[in-house]
């Protein structure tokens, strides 16, 4: 059995081993690389409370003059 997180109310979730962390390393990598090939810059935005998931949408949200994305956030 792998390790768990127990919530206060009890809930129990599965924290993930070694090798889905591997697995999801290498899943952004490939979704990082598919963004910049499509010319975007990579912005990682560090804390996703009120003040960075706002900061993520708005750099998410620009676009070119033909409305095409100028950056790919990833939110940590």
């Amino acid at each position: 059995m792998g390790k768990i997180s127990v919530s206060p109310e009890g809930t129990r979730y599965d924290l993930p081993d070694a090798a889905a962390d591997e697995q999801e390393i290498r899943l952004l990598k490939e979704i990082t690389a598919r963004q910049r090939s499509m010319g975007r810059k990579i912005v990682a935005v560090q804390g996703l409370g009120f003040v960075g998931a706002v900061m993520a949408a708005v750099v998410a949200d620009a676009v070119d003059k033909n409305g095409r994305p100028f950056y790919f956030v990833h939110g940590v």
